[in-house]
């Protein structure tokens, strides 16, 4: 434990440990090279079982969402942000149109969010 010694008193610096817990510092930097998974969101369906047994090559199901609605970009099952799907040298990719507000976020997670219907998406 550093601290600095002015006569008989000892003051400490702001660094040191208090109640035997070490200052927290955020070192975004540490974070920066996680890989988290990231999901797009075209739509989503509500399917019975026996629905589902049926599907068969080719079948189709229809989305709760239409052509012209920006996809949802979701990490941790949390909507981030939405774009529109591009196509780019032969790849599938999104661009960016709206970042998600912290509020917003807090509200889609797979946990709270809930598809047209009140069903859990």
């Amino acid at each position: 434990m550093e601290s600095e010694s002015s006569g008989n008193k000892s003051v400490e610096s702001p660094n040191d440990i208090v109640d035997g817990v070490a200052p927290v510092t955020p070192n975004l930097e540490l974070l920066k090279d996680i890989e988290l998974p990231v999901t797009l969101r075209f739509g989503s369906a509500q399917m019975s079982l026996k629905e589902l047994t049926r599907l068969d090559t080719g079948a189709v199901i229809t989305l709760d969402r239409a052509l012209t609605d920006l996809v949802e970009v979701l990490v941790g099952g949390s909507v981030i942000a939405r774009g529109e799907p591009i196509v780019v040298q032969g790849v599938y990719g999104i661009r960016i149109s709206e970042i998600v507000g912290g509020h917003e976020r807090l509200m889609t997670t797979s946990v709270h969010a809930t598809a047209p219907g009140g069903n859990v998406a």
